[in-house]
């Protein structure tokens, strides 16, 4: 193909004055001066402008998709760092303290109530240990000298075991830890007490179901039920949490020191009793944790916002406003709407606030945080979100919780009536917010109902959402009575979940708004080539022709060339012969 910044460079010289071109041949300047490989060269670059307007085309629209996959590359990387902070649990924390942690310590997710815990503990859970009264030489030392059998029950499982004639202490205790109902339940060792050797087993879980049993199916002597000796008893943990259950004789009781369901979201470990004294667990919000993830979410939310502010921006510093390679793209000036969007409004499910009744959410935008957007033009920031510090720290300290839910409340439910109760939502497919709720009573049974005006389907005292504005929302009802009632049914969605929703519809590689333009920018790069392929296949024509044309004058000039010097070769003869 013709490489227009190369056309016409020079290939060869003929060893004479004047050049000329023939086939594939070029000569260098005749004697009259022209030099036709620099009419080829500057007839060609003079033709070739068209390509070189296709190639700074195309150069301009591959720029323009390269910055569209970097801001869409850019959102999917702030989708993967939203989803570490989406949910209560993960954007917020509790912190605990215990005012003997010797005796009990604690730690807390987000669920548990803010609040001192008072724990007593009556006794620690205890695994079951049992030795053999019989002592045995050696390891090697025979402890059945005839066939006999074992029966051992624990946790719930009971092992009958045939021993063989002449098996060793050494040799039962592998029998033993073999065997498949006592494996992950007893521990069977041989220990060496001084001259002898004793057989201890221990069960491997704690609390009173996992005690062991030595059965009167036994008929091996050395560990028949009356030679064995219970060193320690299995036994449960028993504790009272703020006096719960109430009763000297009543405890929460577990198998285990760690107490993982003894109060919502409270996780105990427990270490020594403490009856009939108790331990302060405090639990209190994890501010630190809150405030970190909601400078992280500014900080994320700003990189795609400055990346879509840097391809669509004006510059007006010059005497003539200059825009960059995406300035008045629609689709950069839809994403960037919907970033802005989701700031501006107000969560998804969060309620006014009504400052005389206290009703309501009042932190309810990232603007009752003191988060907003810059306006100044002039500032650097411009267009980037900033957090009001004094503000902040105001709503930080006034509720912790009520920022967090603003940012990772998961799908939280509640209702306006006492009626009737959501009964389940599909996350993901029930749309969060206020969704209006209608129904009708009589007779015993609900006779219509309506779910966002949408009639609904009734099965029993169930109402479900048979339209897409509310489809997988399940209501409830608990007041049977005659009659008809009304009221709202809330789903709370924080401003983390929107915006991974968001993200996750403006980055899908086929519907994704930027992914689309990106596809079409590929359409019109392709048309570009096409056209490019039609010019350099154009230019290489057209070179030829020019390259064949001033050959053939090339050839001519050089016969008249030669005619020339015959007649001046002549011309001097006479010139000679006069004198």
């Amino acid at each position: 193909m013709a490489d227009i910044g190369k056309v016409g460079a020079q290939v060869s010289t003929a060893g004479t004055s004047s050049g000329y071109w023939s086939g594939q041949t070029k000569f260098e300047k005749l004697g009259n001066g022209t030099d036709f490989g620099e009419i080829v060269k500057n007839t060609i670059k003079q033709q070739g402008f068209h390509q070189r307007r296709l190639e700074n085309w195309k150069a301009q629209w591959e720029q323009k998709q390269k910055s569209l996959k970097e801001v869409n590359t850019k959102m999917s990387e702030l989708s993967t760092s939203l989803k570490k902070m989406d949910t209560i649990g993960k954007f917020m924390g509790r912190v605990t303290s215990s005012s003997d942690s010797n005796s009990v310590t604690a730690v807390a997710d987000s669920t548990a109530p803010t609040s001192p815990y008072k724990v007593e503990v009556n006794q620690l859970a205890r695994n079951d240990i049992w030795t053999s009264s019989t002592g045995f030489a050696a390891e090697t030392t025979v402890v059945s000298p005839a066939a006999s059998k074992i029966s051992i029950s624990c946790g719930g499982k009971t092992a009958n075991i045939d021993v063989p004639a002449g098996t060793t202490v050494q040799g039962l205790v592998k029998m033993l830890n073999a065997t498949t109902e006592l494996k992950g339940n007893v521990q069977v060792e041989a220990i060496k007490t001084g001259s002898e050797y004793r057989l201890k087993f221990s069960s491997l879980k704690m609390g009173e179901s996992n005690r062991i049993t030595f059965n009167s199916g036994t008929t091996l002597t050395a560990l028949a039920p009356a030679n064995m000796t219970n060193l320690q008893q299995g036994q449960n943990s028993k504790i009272k949490i703020d006096g719960f259950p109430e009763g000297a004789g009543n405890w929460i009781e577990r198998d285990t020191n760690t107490v993982t369901d003894g109060s919502k979201g409270l996780t105990l470990t427990l270490k020594k009793k403490t009856s009939p004294d108790s331990v302060i667990i405090n639990v209190n919000t994890d501010t630190d944790k809150i405030i970190e993830n909601v400078r992280e979410f500014v900080k994320q939310v700003n990189v795609v916002r400055q990346a879509l502010r840097d391809i669509s921006k004006v510059d007006t510093t010059k005497d003539e406003n200059k825009g960059s390679i995406l300035t008045g793209n629609y689709g950069v000036q839809l994403a960037a709407h919907r970033f802005k969007d989701i700031t501006a409004t107000k969560g998804r499910g969060f309620n006014n606030f009504n400052s005389a009744t206290g009703a309501g959410d009042k932190y309810n935008t990232l603007r009752t945080l003191g988060i907003e957007t810059e306006t100044s033009q002039s500032s650097p920031d411009f267009g980037l979100l900033k957090i009001d510090e004094e503000k902040f720290q105001k709503a930080m300290k006034d509720d912790p919780d009520g920022v967090a839910k603003l940012f990772s409340a998961d799908y939280e439910t509640n209702t306006s009536s006492p009626n009737f109760t959501i009964k389940s939502v599909i996350k993901g497919v029930t749309k969060p917010g206020t969704h209006d709720v209608s129904y009708t009573v009589s007779g015993g049974k609900i006779t219509s109902a309506t779910i966002n005006g949408k009639v609904a389907r009734i099965n029993g005292w169930e109402i479900t959402a048979d339209d897409m504005s509310g489809l997988g929302l399940a209501i409830r009802v608990d007041n049977k009575n005659d009659g008809a009632y009304t009221g709202t049914a809330g789903i709370k969605a924080g401003k983390t979940i929107e915006m991974i929703e968001t993200l996750k519809d403006m980055t899908n590689a086929k519907t994704g708004i930027l992914n689309i333009i990106s596809e079409n920018y590929s359409g019109i790069i392709k048309n570009i080539d096409k056209k490019l392929d039609y010019e350099k296949t154009r230019l290489e024509r057209l070179e030829r022709t020019l390259k064949a044309k001033y050959a053939r004058l090339d050839a001519v000039l050089g016969k008249y060339g030669g005619k020339m010097k015959m007649l001046q070769g002549q011309i001097a003869k006479l010139g000679s012969s006069k004198k």
